[in-house]
């Protein structure tokens, strides 16, 4: 069947904001394994993001948690580890009041307060020390006028009262106990670091009565990351002190590295407890190189045997029953948890994150691409085609482009089916998704490009693509979109008053004034800043001080609830555009945080960015029309 002529933009396609909506997408994170049972921890956009463990058992899935709790940490503002299990019962964190509770497996009605406190007192990474009938957890209290302070602790299951195991740094994460339970490893790191610029692993004998605890690895400029025992003497670590996150082994006789490449074994740690690594038995551990694949890794011989390859990338490796559970995601399919009963058998799916069918003939399949930044230097990317096999543009006509730039800024993007993406490359358009310098996972050189270079770098990385792929002739270079969120949003406000590349922008919950939020931003990203903008150049390259460059139209979209970004940041920029007769949109969303969880705000924003562009690039969308801004605050669109 030959397809139509029609002009990008306004192509129809099969994935449509309806079909996302009725799939409810899942997340899937934090799998254990207990006494043949897997437990996972699903995150459920439909429920507006509640969070539930999901027990699986027999071929059997019942959910665990009961209606009325969802379970998740906010210390940190990012949370991480939310619960354990033992073989009797689960204990997890309480995302409405951040206390702990106790919830008996054979009474899975009967939930139980083990903590009593407001949710100024927060906990997170709970581990069951069980020689001694107790949590041990990381926690986190906030006193008004006051820093919030963090400690390691020790929660009694009897009465709920607390210990203190180790206190005095800015922040603890990751405490893993021996298997005998006489001795306790984790991390510790103190402003103005980030935990992936230098942290340090103590190990502390639990029986000494002074809690004397040693240094064992990092420092100041060295990132450890992901702690796990191997046996009582034998502790596993990630370090970059080679430029790159491998796997090292303690014991009392030293330490000696079990890898050697360049690759990453570890990543930029934004949530509490989080490893790459599991224990396998008392030799090997099982690894997830880049996240691209799993392997055996022994820790004497340090010889590594594939396990499972192919996939985009593997996360949550654990073992369970004789084989392996793990999260799969792919280019071309909705992530799913899947089982490997044996080293050598096929792995078989548990569960798919979406029961959405894809149109193999509508999945723009992404190109791996390099190209030589502003400085000289390699930045990587992803390229999405336009995809969708009943349409092709005219014969002179080129695509239009959105270029992505993700959060963090230390964090990455991948190539993972990435619904929102294809939802822009099955109607005509390209798209770029950029890794642009201070990136994690190209290691400690790629990521630390961005020191004293945030506004410049990134901006720069995003600009020379659009140029990259206009020197290819593969993208309308009047026709270029950004869009980004959190610091992905900064980004984009920032490439808007630098640049004239740029013709219309969507900033999510993004930052306009960096004085601002290094005044007003949480404990844990604090100094971050100060790492990344030079306190005499906040001003220079804030955003809003630049409103006189900024000649193109934005949406905002923001969270009302938002403790990272404050929502008077996303108002200001409304405000100034407004004021200077620029074409603008906000949309407010009373119940949301930072990044948005609930499935009706996410379908608005993806609908309400999409008519904006349509707007400013003069098409038709097929399926979307003006109600998309139903709610917004709109300014000057008389202009588009």
């Amino acid at each position: 069947m030959s397809s139509e002529i029609r002009a990008a933009g306004e192509w129809s396609s099969p994935l449509s904001v309806e079909a996302q909506a009725t799939n409810n997408p899942l997340g899937f994170s934090q799998l254990r394994a207990v006494d043949g049972s897997l437990y996972w921890l699903e995150a459920r956009a439909a429920e507006a993001g509640r969070r539930v463990i999901v027990r699986y058992l027999d071929g059997e899935q019942q959910d665990v948690t009961p209606a009325g709790y969802s379970v998740g940490s906010r210390v940190h503002e990012y949370g991480g580890i939310s619960y354990c299990v033992t073989k009797d019962a689960i204990y997890f964190v309480n995302q409405a009041d951040q206390n702990l509770y106790k919830q008996v497996l054979d009474q899975p009605s009967s939930v139980d307060a083990i903590t009593s406190s407001s949710d100024e007192e927060r906990f997170v990474d709970p581990i069951f020390d069980a020689r001694n009938g107790r949590l041990i957890c990381v926690r986190e209290r906030h006193q008004p006028e006051q820093e919030a302070t963090n400690d390691l602790i020790a929660i009694s299951l009897e009465n709920g009262s607390s210990q203190v195991l180790h206190e005095g740094h800015d922040f603890y994460s990751n405490a893993r106990l021996s298997p005998s339970g006489d001795r306790i490893a984790f991390l510790t790191w103190d402003h103005p670091n980030m935990p992936w610029n230098g942290t340090q692993l103590y190990v502390m004998l639990m029986d000494a009565s002074n809690k004397q605890a040693s240094i064992i690895a990092g420092g100041q400029e060295e990132s450890i990351f992901g702690p796990e025992w191997v046996t009582n003497d034998l502790l596993t670590y990630c370090s970059d002190r080679s430029g790159f996150y491998g796997i090292y082994a303690f014991s009392d006789e030293g330490s000696y590295a079990v890898t050697e490449e360049d690759r990453e074994y570890g990543h930029a740690m934004w949530q509490v407890g989080v490893s790459q690594t599991h224990t396998l038995n008392d030799q090997v551990i099982l690894a997830t190189p880049d996240a691209q694949e799993i392997v055996l890794l022994h820790t004497f011989n340090c010889i590594q045997t594939p396990l499972e390859s192919g996939a985009e990338s593997y996360h949550n490796t654990i073992k369970y029953k004789e084989g392996i559970a793990f999260v799969e995601s792919n280019v071309d399919a909705p992530s799913a948890i899947r089982f490997k009963p044996t080293f050598s058998s096929p792995a078989e799916t548990i569960k798919s994150s979406s029961e959405l069918l894809l149109d193999p003939g509508c999945i723009s399949i992404p190109e791996a691409i390099e190209y030589t930044g502003s400085r000289g230097e390699t930045v990587h990317a992803y390229f999405y085609p336009p995809k969708n096999d009943q349409f092709e543009s005219p014969l002179t006509e080129r695509p239009p482009l959105l270029v992505k730039a993700h959060g963090g800024p230390t964090g990455s993007t991948s190539s993972s089916l990435n619904t929102g993406i294809q939802f822009y490359t099955s109607r005509g358009w390209a798209v770029l998704d950029v890794n642009y310098s201070g990136s994690t996972g190209f290691g400690r050189a790629y990521r630390d490009r961005l020191l004293n270079e945030w506004g410049n770098r990134d901006v720069e990385d995003l600009v020379a693509g659009v140029r990259y792929l206009i020197a290819n002739d593969q993208i309308d270079p009047l026709r270029v979109a950004i869009a980004g969120s959190s610091a992905g949003g900064y980004t984009v406000l920032r490439a808007l008053t630098t640049s004239s590349v740029f013709k219309v922008g969507a900033s999510h919950y993004g930052i306009g004034d960096l004085r601002a939020l290094a005044n007003d931003t949480h404990k844990f990203e604090s100094r971050y800043i100060d790492q990344l903008v030079p306190e005499s150049e906040l001003d220079q390259r804030s955003p809003i001080n630049h409103i006189e460059a900024l000649n193109c139209p934005v949406i905002f979209s923001q969270g009302l609830l938002d403790k990272v970004v404050p929502p008077n940041q996303a108002e200001r920029m409304f405000e100034a555009l407004k004021n200077k007769g620029i074409a603008t949109a906000l949309l407010l969303h009373p119940d949301e945080h930072h990044g948005f969880r609930n499935l009706d705000t996410v379908i608005q924003t993806m609908k309400a960015d999409y008519f904006f562009f349509s707007r400013v690039f003069k098409f038709t969308p097929y399926d979307i029309d003006s109600s998309a801004l139903d709610g917004a605050q709109l300014a000057n669109m008389d202009k588009i």
